[in-house]
């Protein structure tokens, strides 16, 4: 915010007090030169403290948007070409730090479009995979284009706000686009340390209290040397904490140093590193803007069994061969992880990757993510309301049984057929793909079998027609229910509901918990989606073209 009289100086993602006069020069380039001073008070001294070091960590010749509070026609897209900064402290009084750069102007958005230029190679991987060339700008770009072939888009949305990714990016093609210099930083990836983004790479890191986020995926350390990979959906941050090792049966508590290898809006690297006492273990972990993954590369340097798995085990579909594996039901927040390598791996158990005698282990971690919930109340933890009861059946929220937490839907039928409880209808569009999901667990058995059902009305609230299914469970154990539906051409509403087929008899108990009814798994957020995103994430450096 600005200070006292003073506006904001931005230069990346450095805040700076605003400078009365901004130096112009023309010749062989168009250079500025800014000065100011950074004081304690009145920020207050850690404040100080990182702007100076963040002003000395700005990288040179990197496109870097530059922006004003008080005269924002100046605001462009400059490079760094030199940087100097006397730290002076007063002890008990006054810290100052009196700062100088020397920029090089590239042009605002209006006179240079920015070019991503992206690596020509995917990673050699054991599956025979091309790849998918994707490609994320950031939030409130404009004007993309890869050439006479256009790539196809899909939208991700996380804590910063709706991000494009643009997919099946033509090969050879270096994207153009045009962004605003207030706009370049939205979606951005950072690191923070303490809370606190840094700038560039010559910074110091502790190996605990980082966060590195894009928006999408947020990883921190558990507690331990454990990664809690987050992902956002729904709202909010969904936690899996992973396990990694140094070799069989070591987990790394803690790690003993954190270096920051690349630091840009749009990728950065941080590394980890483990004492063996003798030799060392070392993490990288990568990220990078639009990903719905993490990618990393763990490395020692003798030869050992590693591996990277789930703290707490997860069923999964072992489709290891393929380069990946995927949860085989939902989690509790609806999502379902997912994890592979570009290399040949052995599965394991608890869900993860694992390489036997090798000096490096390559790996993504991320989840399947679901799409917000449509229906009210799909858990039953807080109270039962939301759903009513149809065919002589009735409905109560019930704890004698449950999937997740602590509650349930009890159903009990009645003489009637096709006994039920319905959600409230909500909006839908005509057309539009949905997946409706839930757990059942029936009393007794139900020869004519159970499903969760859709049905589907017009705006008017005229019943259309049901997308149902039915599956066979057996009592006492719960099986999940999950597919994909297409509203009708005239549908403008729906309802989820859990219902018992056929003419069941009175008195069956039927327990239903997450019975959830979203938007369907766009493509491009399946697990085979996100393997083969991870196989061409291909390395990217932006320039400033002249339009």
């Amino acid at each position: 915010m600005p200070q006292g009289d003073y506006g904001d100086l931005k230069v990346g993602r450095l805040l700076l007090r605003e400078t009365f006069k901004t130096g112009e020069s023309v010749g062989t380039a168009r250079t500025l030169d800014l000065e100011g001073q950074e004081s304690n008070p009145p920020l207050t001294r850690a404040e100080l403290v990182w702007r100076h070091d963040n002003v000395t960590a700005l990288e040179s010749g990197c496109v870097t948007p530059l922006t004003f509070t008080d005269k924002p026609e100046r605001n462009a897209y400059v490079t760094v070409d030199s940087v100097s900064a006397e730290y002076t402290e007063w002890r008990n009084d006054v810290v100052t730090s009196d700062w100088k750069l020397g920029l090089t102007r590239l042009g605002s958005d209006a006179e240079v479009d920015l070019q991503s230029r992206l690596t020509g190679v995917v990673r050699v991987n054991d599956f025979a995979l091309s790849g998918e060339r994707w490609h994320a700008p950031p939030i409130g770009h404009y004007g993309y284009q890869t050439g006479t072939t256009n790539p196809t888009t899909m939208t991700r949305t996380g804590l910063d706000g709706a991000i494009t990714v643009y997919r099946g990016i033509p090969t050879g093609a270096s994207p153009r686009w045009g962004c605003t210099p207030a706009n370049y930083l939205n979606g951005r990836v950072r690191l923070t340390s303490g809370g606190t983004e840094l700038c560039g790479v010559d910074q110091s890191l502790s190996p605990t209290g980082w966060a590195l986020t894009n928006g999408l995926v947020n990883v921190t350390q558990s507690g331990t040397g454990r990664l809690d990979v987050q992902t956002y959906t729904g709202g909010a941050w969904r936690s899996k904490v992973w396990t990694v090792y140094s070799q069989t049966g070591t987990e790394v508590l803690a790690w003993d140093g954190a270096t920051l290898l690349r630091n840009g809006p749009e990728h950065v690297i941080l590394r980890l590193t483990k004492g063996l006492n003798p030799g060392r273990l070392t993490l990288d972990l990568a990220l990078r803007r639009g990903s719905r993954i993490v990618e990393g590369y763990l490395q020692r340097s003798t030869s050992a069994d590693l591996k990277v798995t789930l703290n707490t085990a997860e069923a999964y579909t072992n489709t290891s061969a393929q380069g990946y594996l995927v949860a085989s039901s939902d989690d509790i927040d609806g999502n379902r992880f997912a994890c592979g390598s570009a290399r040949t791996f052995t599965a394991d158990a608890n869900g993860g990757v694992i390489k036997s005698s090798t000096t490096s282990l390559d790996f993504w971690l991320g989840v399947v993510a679901s799409q917000a919930t449509l229906n009210t109340n799909p858990t039953f933890e807080t109270d039962g309301t939301g759903w009513t009861a149809f065919g002589g059946a009735t409905y109560a929220r019930s704890n004698t049984q449950a999937k997740f937490g602590s509650w349930s839907g009890l159903l009990t039928t009645g003489a009637d057929a096709s006994p039920r409880y319905e959600a409230a209808t909500t909006a839908v569009t005509a057309g539009a793909s949905y997946r409706a999901s839930g757990w059942i667990n029936p009393g007794s058995a139900l020869p004519a079998g159970v499903g969760i059902s859709v049905n589907w009305y017009t705006s008017a609230d005229a019943y259309i027609s049901t997308s149902s299914n039915n599956l066979v469970p057996t009592a006492g154990v719960w099986a999940q229910w999950d597919a994909t539906v297409t509203a009708p051409p005239t549908a403008a509403k729906a309802g989820i509901l859990l219902v018992a087929a056929g003419t069941p008899g009175a008195g069956i108990l039927v327990y239903g918990d997450d019975i959830r009814l979203r938007g369907a798994t766009p493509s491009g957020d399946a697990a085979t989606d996100l393997r083969n995103q991870y196989i061409a994430s291909l390395p990217e450096t932006i320039y400033a073209v002249r339009r």
